[in-house]
């Protein structure tokens, strides 16, 4: 068979193929083997960082069950000296509530930033900050204020008993959101699923 001609199967003889031209708007073939530069927490990284968020939002619920213990046990008491000592111990609770809340809420942010959670895509993240934000300013400006004066006149406000109260239970929804993770999205979230930037 001469060069040029065509076999009997109408396959034309093997050569050297043109270089394909690149056309308008396309890119290398490397250019699909980018690898992402956003930050991802992941292995160890990722394990270090969950571990300090549940113990620092375990250790906030906790603090938050033992000062609304000290209210109620406080206004139920007859015994005239426990009262001082409750109050006492809720005046000074937001010297350790409100550290360990901004250590929750630094290894929160952190893994949402390092996972596909983000920090606005999902409802139940958003939650989260704004529950986080309302007891760390609560102690600062509620419960602190309301356990000196308890201290000073003996007496407690219902002010106080329900700001104790009221930070258990909002805790206890943080943490049923971190455990159950709605799948409902902000409208950032649902954006970024349409143009593929998210899960």
């Amino acid at each position: 068979m001469t060069p040029g001609t065509v076999s009997a199967r109408g396959a034309a003889p093997a050569g050297p193929r043109p270089p394909v031209a690149a056309t308008a708007g396309t890119e290398p073939a490397t250019g699909a083997l980018r690898v992402s530069s956003r930050f991802r927490l992941r292995g160890k990284a990722y394990k270090a960082a969950l571990t300090a968020h549940i113990l620092a939002a375990a250790a906030w619920f906790g603090i938050a069950v033992v000062v609304a213990f000290c209210g109620i046990t406080a206004a139920a008491t007859s015994n005239p000296a426990l009262p001082h000592v409750f109050f006492t111990m809720m005046q000074t609770a937001p010297w350790l509530s409100i550290p360990v809340g901004l250590m929750a809420v630094a290894t929160g942010v952190l893994l949402g930033l390092g996972t596909a959670h983000g920090l606005i895509r999902h409802w139940w993240v958003v939650a989260k900050i704004v529950i986080a934000a309302a007891v760390i300013l609560a102690d600062a400006l509620i419960i602190g204020p309301a356990a000196q004066h308890a201290v000073q006149s003996g007496h407690a406000s219902g002010v106080l008993r329900g700001a104790a109260i009221g930070h258990v239970c909002v805790l206890a929804v943080a943490i049923a959101l971190a455990v159950f993770k709605p799948r409902a999205r902000t409208p950032w979230g649902r954006r970024r699923t349409v143009t593929g930037g998210g899960r």
